[in-house]
């Protein structure tokens, strides 16, 4: 195979003797994912005996953009996240971008492993535009490589106090936790239990402080017997004690949805009724359209806005424009169903 020897090759010259689109040859050209092994020798063949090589001064546009994200998970195994994937595809489908997932405990509910800095510096050789951490945690060293490589990164709903330096985006989870216990407080609830918080997780600290705040404002006092922080897994077994108590909760507000939902499976299981007998308010509103005896009340965090400014402005970080601001919160909304009602009303 060979070219003339008074024409310059380019991507469609090599796209057409190799018999593939021009955008395999781009991605093999910028050594990016999704081309096999033995298509890459066939391209990289034909652009030596063509003598290929990339345009200098002006970048084509084709090779320099950026053509792909990469979005980290811990796991894809819930509707939160695969929520937030689907708002993550459609900025980026609507940037002219792809969206990589990685995935560090696939298959898994629980905590990812850490991300090791040689993977970082492995998807920065690859052509990625940047790095999306959502919900999941960032070491210092992987940060600080980041930086040294000039690979934009940023946090969505960080799970931990990140340097200020870190640009994130997430939702007001303070306000959405005063907004669900103000709910339950105009009620008339005065018996609130909080169920899922956790002291190491920054979103739950926050929802957790504004349970706290709203019934301050209201004039009741927290009760500790009707908090638990054992973490977001855990909330039915921690509800069932509280209905135990002497004096129980009239409602609870649980730090998510499917957490709300074994709360739900508790209070029936106790011979009470949902709202009747027992209010309860869930978080991120992601099961909502799921079939179930009650549809559940929930604070309502707007994912797919979250996936759009986050790609939005990772993109931006990657042109040298810097965010608007390195933290930015969006608002929550209560979104009022059928498992709150006032205190009592059983008939």
């Amino acid at each position: 195979m060979s070219g003339s020897p008074h024409e310059r090759a380019t991507l469609d010259s090599v796209a057409a003797i190799t018999g593939v689109s021009k955008a395999t040859v781009s991605k093999v050209l910028n050594d990016r994912p999704g081309v096999s092994e033995a298509t890459r020798r066939r391209v990289r063949e034909a652009m030596r005996e063509l003598r290929y090589a990339p345009t200098t001064g002006r970048p084509d546009a084709e090779t320099s953009r950026p053509r792909s994200v990469v979005a980290l998970f811990d796991t894809l195994a819930n509707l939160y996240a695969l929520r937030m994937m689907d708002g993550l595809v459609a900025q980026a489908q609507e940037d002219g971008v792809e969206i990589v997932p990685l995935v560090t405990s696939p298959l898994s509910p629980g905590p990812g492993r850490p991300l090791e800095p040689e993977r970082v510096r492995d998807l920065h050789r690859r052509g990625h535009a940047g790095l999306l951490a959502v919900t999941t945690q960032l070491s210092r060293e992987l940060i600080g490589v980041c930086s040294e490589l000039g690979f934009p990164v940023l946090a969505i709903d960080p799970v931990d106090a990140l340097d200020q330096s870190v640009v994130s985006v997430g939702s007001n989870t303070w306000g959405g936790g005063v907004q669900a216990t103000e709910h339950l407080l105009a009620l008339g609830h005065r018996r609130i239990g909080f169920v899922g918080g956790s002291a190491a997780h920054a979103g739950l600290r926050e929802r957790r402080a504004g349970y706290r705040a709203a019934l301050e404002a209201a004039g009741v006092a927290e009760d500790p017997a009707l908090v638990s922080e054992e973490g977001m897994g855990v909330a039915g077994e921690p509800a069932l004690r509280m209905l135990a108590l002497p004096d129980p909760p009239t409602a609870f507000f649980v730090s998510s949805d499917p957490g709300a939902l074994m709360v739900v499976r508790e209070v029936v299981r106790s011979g009470r009724r949902v709202p009747d007998d027992v209010s309860v308010v869930g978080y991120d509103d992601t099961y909502a359209s799921l079939p179930a005896p009650a549809q559940l009340t929930s604070v309502h965090t707007p994912l797919a806005q979250i996936g759009q400014v986050a790609v939005t402005t990772l993109l931006r970080m990657g042109q040298g424009i810097p965010p608007v601001a390195n933290h930015v919160q969006l608002s929550t909304s209560l979104v009022v169903r059928e498992t709150t009602a006032p205190p009592g009303r059983r008939s």
